[in-house]
């Protein structure tokens, strides 16, 4: 077992260690479970990053996501075209594919 020293924020030790005791565990047990996670994880097992204003797909509305799609389609440059498209059905909240024959197929997973 190594020793290492860490610098933390004026409180910080001593709310971890209190609150490690109310779980019944050392502030040392608190570290390396953290530090076992991290390793785990090959990261932080939680997302840093800087808040942004870029929109994901669960930010727009499925006539933002229609358009989004028809973008993409647009800038494909292998020049296949898909055997259907997957659109947002307004009514139900579902997923469909929607083939170029006229068929529908609704996506359950």
């Amino acid at each position: 077992m190594s020793t290492s020293t860490i610098r933390l924020d004026e409180g910080v030790r001593e709310e971890t260690t209190r609150i490690a005791a109310e779980m019944g565990l050392t502030f040392n047990a608190v570290m390396n479970i953290l530090a076992r996670k991290f390793n785990a994880e090959k990261g932080f097992p939680f997302p840093v990053k800087l808040k942004t204003d870029q929109k994901t797909v669960f930010d727009m509305s499925s006539d933002e996501f229609e358009a989004a799609c028809q973008e993409a389609v647009a800038q494909r440059t292998n020049g296949s075209a898909p055997d259907y498209v997957t659109r947002l059905d307004k009514e139900s909240g579902m997923i469909t594919k929607v083939y170029a024959d006229g068929r529908v197929e609704y996506v359950l997973d």
